[in-house]
């Protein structure tokens, strides 16, 4: 492991390899976290009342990986005996450890609104989410009918439906707000990924895996060599 730039494509809800990460440590000098902040939403809607069904769908995709990583930290303390918060967390705790800088560097609603506006307004993705929504009520009568005269099975398959529906569902609210503001966010880490090796630092990146192979490409075209560690 050589170099002056790492990056680990992390599962936000799993914890990350440890080895990996305290190899990394050993060498760097900042960590560098991803971790977009949606707390300004209220005043996002505010401004643009427009913005609503992105933002609704991204408050229910993060309140699922709350939920999701929630169920990895109870299955990681009954097995390991390890508090588990979330792998940026995590990442975080190691890298204070061990007497590291650690940077948040990612963008808020508020700014990525000002950038790029559009990306909030979905157009063709309000189709099927209308036949979505229709499948869902028909689904719950079903449901309903199922269970009063007594097919059982026939309706619990159906409220099974419904529920992986509704996971779905905030999944394809967001989607293109994510595929667009994925490129905003990285923009940033990279400008401080640039700027810290040009002060002749030692970087590691913690990113969801969607995102590491735009920012080892955009490292790349800089004259950057960002070793994955994935």
């Amino acid at each position: 492991m050589g170099g002056d730039c790492f990056i680990y494509g992390s599962n936000h809800a799993k914890m990350p390899r440890r080895d990996v990460v305290e190899r990394a440590l050993g060498i760097v000098d900042y960590v560098l976290l991803e971790g977009l902040s949606v707390r300004d939403w209220r005043e996002l809607v505010r401004r643009d009342w427009r913005t609503v069904i992105v933002v609704v769908g991204l408050l229910t995709y993060f309140k699922i990986l709350r939920l999701l990583t929630k169920a990895a930290s109870l299955y990681y303390r009954l097995r390991y005996g390890i508090e588990f918060r979330g792998d940026m967390r995590y990442v975080a705790e190691l890298a204070r450890r061990v007497g590291k800088c650690v940077e948040m560097v990612d963008e808020d609603l508020l700014s990525i609104y000002e950038r790029n506006r559009e990306v909030f307004r979905p157009r063709l993705v309000l189709i099927p989410l209308v036949l979505l929504l229709c499948f869902v009520v028909y689904g719950l009568w079903v449901t309903a009918v199922g269970f009063l005269i007594g097919h059982y099975a026939q309706a619990t398959i159906w409220l099974t439906s419904i529920l992986l529906t509704i996971v779905v569902i905030p999944l394809i609210l967001i989607a293109p707000f994510i595929n667009t503001a994925m490129t905003i966010r990285d923009a940033k880490l990279i400008n401080r990924v640039q700027e810290l090796i040009n002060q002749r630092h030692k970087v590691l990146i913690v990113r969801g895996k969607g995102h590491v192979k735009y920012i080892v490409n955009e490292l790349r075209r800089l004259g950057i060599e960002c070793e994955d560690l994935s």
